[in-house]
């Protein structure tokens, strides 16, 4: 499994990715609020900045699976979904972005 394929999983099986984004736009607008009104960033910026922060999201999940993962050459992507499934990831991940907080 590739990063995109994780974050088409992850999109289509838990509802950590729309609460990160949810929170990460948050999170930006606050940010935007408090710049000089002169500074202050359009709403496509701030989707640049929000998706920056769900690509670097996926990075670091990305690769903490890959390196606990032992993949099957023929069939990788069974390979993480049962991991996924066998150690409740998806389950840990969605209580983790609900708990998450950006400072």
């Amino acid at each position: 499994m590739n990063k995109l394929e994780l974050l088409e999983y992850l999109e289509k099986n838990s509802t950590a990715v729309i609460t990160f984004k949810s929170k990460a736009l948050d999170y930006q607008n606050m940010k935007n609020q408090k710049r000089q009104p002169a500074k202050r960033w359009n709403a496509a910026k701030i989707e640049r900045a929000v998706d920056k922060m769900l690509d670097q999201f996926i990075d670091s999940i990305f690769n903490k699976l890959k390196s606990a993962i032992k993949e099957d050459k023929y069939n990788p992507r069974d390979s993480w979904i049962k991991f996924m499934d066998a150690n409740n990831i998806l389950g840990d991940l969605e209580e983790s972005v609900i708990e998450m907080e950006f400072e």
